[in-house]
């Protein structure tokens, strides 16, 4: 099944969200990071997670680094599927 665009970040978001534990009704930009949303390595870590369950992908643990803004992630997802 082929996810548009806004599909996915809009998953992205509530992924996102869900392990956020403070300003929790903030909008969500693609331009921010993960940081400004109050998610810390172990949380980034937990949404990947959550990400390859949700989307039936894999995140390879060298691109583990390379995700700083939500557009990051919602940009690998659409290049994985």
């Amino acid at each position: 099944m082929t996810m548009t665009v806004d599909q996915v970040s809009a998953d992205v978001e509530r992924l996102t969200r869900k392990l956020m534990t403070e300003d929790t009704d903030r909008p969500i930009s693609p331009d921010d990071t993960f940081v400004e949303l109050g998610l810390d390595s172990l949380k980034l870590v937990d949404l990947l997670g959550a990400a390859e369950v949700h989307f039936d992908m894999e995140v390879p643990d060298e691109e583990v680094g390379s995700f700083v803004r939500v557009r990051d992630l919602t940009d690998f997802v659409l290049r994985a599927r």
